[in-house]
């Protein structure tokens, strides 16, 4: 793509640096174009696979449209970059000299832009979505605009890198840019370890340096053989050292920080600050989560039948009832990830049935899981940070227009994710890496997300699920916490303990329909719904 509009600059007589402006700006939209439908519903393995596809079929455009590319011979004659008398073509020594010092530079600059934005918060989503793409949405974040940006932004610079490759050699060839140049590429990248820039930058030297090695031992031959070794690197890595000669680097690095920085508040001060930021917020109303007729189905299957229930505000409420009563599913439409297939769900007596996953977050309601969905490569502090509403730093113009500000805002989220992590009582656990954590402590880092989010109302799905039950009770404690200091709160739980100690008042819910509200006691005293929860 670069190449062709390379190409075309020639053709039009610019200027070399509005080519390679122009190869920025058409390969970020082109990669726009591709990956608006894409990303919704393409992850993972299957994204590269439609890029290399895209680029394939780019490739083979090239060579059927000989008009205006040349064909498989592509366009010569291209004149190379200059800047006054220095010549910056690949045609002699001293040109390639030139045209290496001016891609050392554009390697600094790439990695200077990806060190940037990996570590912005805008580059703490891109992380998050990389492991646990559904939490963004459940925290309040746009998916979407975060992935369609990062892809763009990888093309735009491989285009102008493209672009400038193209200038320095002085013809665009289609057969240059293969799928042999595509595996070294990828190989890279999983030989470096994916989120590692320093491993990358050694992946690609000694990857690089592989052409020339070969070129001299084998002469002509060499070609082939370079398809193998790209092709067994990358098979070998993925199997044995799936993350790369380097991981992503923050383990140590944290570790090392974590030494030389002590917590900066107590769960006591934390405890008090929230309580003051909910008292300020001014959340007066008696009920405010309201369930009107929820119906859902599945095929013919009828998960919720009619389900109406209110949720009373600064209350722990539990859903109980055998399992197949629909309890995750009434969750799932309340957060907006399951549309029913009627009835309303009502947030301070305002509508939110239809708004979606990431508004009704926005409008004050969040979910844990019943697994974690931690991000595992992340350390507690970053996986709380990414729930911190209202960060300037995940605006990429804000990052490059008014970075000051980014700094500032960046240093309070920091400090509401510690008080967050205080409160639950892992604020010693900040710097250490979700899988370092047990299962207990990962629970608890959970919570402490769905507080930093500061929504009115948090929905706990299972919170000691799969907890060693040495560690129920410290999840016990944060979720009375959260009660502390005025957040409404939701559980489904299947240990009557658990709910016995915390729970103000239940919903029993069985084959999708409520079958009595009330005290915990009062339902378990109940031999009829006992029976249903237990067996009879």
């Amino acid at each position: 793509m670069a190449d062709n509009v390379s190409g075309i600059g020639y053709g039009l007589n610019w200027p070399w640096y509005v080519a390679i402006a122009g190869a920025i700006v058409v390969t970020f939209i082109a990669a726009l174009i591709i990956s608006i439908p894409a990303v919704r519903i393409i992850r993972g393995e299957y994204l590269i696979l439609l890029t290399l596809a895209f680029q394939l079929g780019g490739q083979q455009t090239m060579v059927v449209a000989k008009t205006a590319t040349g064909g498989a011979y592509g366009v010569a004659g291209i004149p190379p970059i200059t800047i006054g008398e220095i010549d910056f073509s690949g045609y002699t020594d001293l040109g390639t000299f030139h045209i290496a010092i001016v891609m050392f530079i554009v390697t600094l600059l790439v990695i200077l832009i990806a060190f940037g934005i990996a570590n912005s918060p805008f580059g703490r989503i891109l992380k998050t979505l990389r492991e646990q793409d559904s939490v963004v949405s459940s925290v309040g974040k746009n998916p979407v605009t975060p992935e369609l940006l990062a892809f763009g932004i990888a093309a735009a610079i491989a285009g102008g890198i493209g672009a400038i490759f193209a200038l320095s050699q002085g013809a665009i060839i289609p057969g240059n840019f293969n799928l042999d140049l595509s595996i070294l590429i990828i190989s890279v990248v999983v030989l470096g370890g994916t989120g590692n820039l320093l491993g990358t930058v050694i992946g690609a030297i000694f990857l690089g340096a592989l052409e020339p090695i070969l070129r001299s031992a084998l002469g002509d031959s060499a070609i082939p053989w370079r398809a193998v070794i790209y092709g067994s690197a990358l098979i070998l890595m993925t199997y044995l050292r799936p993350q790369g000669i380097l991981p992503e680097g923050a383990k140590l690095k944290l570790r090392r920080k974590s030494r030389q920085e002590s917590i900066p508040v107590t769960q006591a001060e934390a405890i008090a600050r929230l309580c003051r930021t909910k008292e300020l917020a001014g959340f007066n109303s008696d009920e405010v989560l309201e369930l009107r007729d929820l119906k859902k189905s599945f095929g013919g299957l009828t998960a919720v039948n009619g389900a109406s229930f209110k949720i009373p505000r600064g209350k722990i409420t539990a859903l109980i009832g055998p399992n197949g009563a629909g309890k995750t599913t009434i969750f799932n439409m309340i957060t907006g990830t399951l549309k029913p297939d009627s009835g309303q769900v009502y947030l301070r007596d305002k509508e939110i049935t239809l708004l979606g996953a990431v508004k009704i977050a926005q409008s004050g309601i969040a979910r844990s899981f019943q697994d974690v969905r931690l991000c595992e490569r992340l350390t507690a502090l970053e996986n709380v940070m990414v729930a911190v509403p209202n960060q300037l730093g995940e605006n990429l113009l804000n990052l490059v227009f008014k970075p000051r500000a980014c700094r500032r805002r960046e240093k309070e989220v920091r400090a509401r994710a510690f008080e967050c992590l205080a409160v639950l009582g892992v604020a010693d656990k900040a710097f250490e890496l979700i899988s370092d954590l047990s299962y207990g402590d990962q629970k608890l880092v959970a919570i402490a997300r769905l507080l930093a989010t500061d929504c009115e109302v948090l929905l706990l799905d299972e919170p000691t699920s799969g907890v060693d039950p040495s560690n129920v009770e410290g999840v016990m404690q944060g979720v009375m916490k959260l009660r502390d200091i005025g957040c409404t709160v939701c559980l489904i739980e299947h240990s009557v303990y658990f709910v016995e100690k915390l729970a103000d008042r239940a919903v029993f819910l069985d084959q999708g329909v409520v079958l009595a509200e009330g005290s915990v006691e009062s339902l378990m005293n109940n031999k009829e719904l006992s029976e249903l929860y237990f067996g009879g």
